[in-house]
């Protein structure tokens, strides 16, 4: 009898599981092939399918579902626009699985999970750096690379600049505090004379 065996648990609970095969189908709808184990790839083959047959409405009540599952935007405008008419023809099998064999380690079925129509690999790439970085990574050409490299050297050279003239300023601070304080010694000395010298001639005039 199949009792409780109606969803396969894949030794997770709810909260576990549901995450597990989210990441799944994300880094599927990015990459559109991974590598996992057998009863993991099947669980997530349901869910993918699932949601490109939301993905083929392409309005904006496939956009919000999708996005119970996916919480990304960007990957979602993907799924709908991109991947979602590929399959327009096909009324299902939008997955398939190829079988591995087992893991060295532990002995678990390993096999692929895939997309029936995949798109080129520079479309792939640039998809994943999209969605990795925010934003698309523009290929720079030599004369910019060459300016990049000027205004970096041009910006180097103005720090180092600032740098001179600030310990030269300061240089030139610590001369004159130097100075202040070689005249007002001198200025005290030559009090102190002037008053040994009043003194002096008042004692003469005392003895007179």
């Amino acid at each position: 009898m199949r009792h409780g065996n109606r969803v396969k648990k894949l030794g997770r609970k709810k909260e576990h599981r549901i995450a597990l095969l989210r990441n799944l189908c994300r880094s599927l709808f990015i990459m559109e092939k991974i590598r996992t184990t057998l009863h993991k790839a099947k669980e997530a083959k349901k869910m993918a399918e699932h949601l490109i047959e939301f993905a083929k409405r392409n309005d904006l009540a496939a956009h919000r579902r999708i996005y119970r599952h996916i919480h990304d935007h960007k990957l979602v405008k993907i799924i709908c626009d991109e991947i979602g008419p590929k399959f327009s023809e096909r009324q299902g099998g939008y997955t398939r699985i190829y079988r591995l064999g087992p893991r060295l380690g532990d002995g678990a079925e390993m096999a692929i999970l895939e997309l029936v129509e995949k798109s080129e690999p520079d479309t792939i790439t640039q998809r994943r750096k999209l969605i990795e970085r925010r934003r698309l990574v523009e290929t720079q050409t030599k004369k910019e690379k060459k300016k990049k490299v000027q205004k970096e050297k041009k910006s180097k050279e103005k720090k180092k600049e600032k740098r001179a003239s600030v310990k030269e300023a300061k240089k030139e601070k610590k001369i004159s505090k130097k100075k202040a304080a070689k005249t007002k010694a001198k200025k005290g000395k030559k009090e102190k004379q002037a008053k040994k010298r009043t003194k002096e001639k008042k004692g003469r005039k005392k003895r007179r």
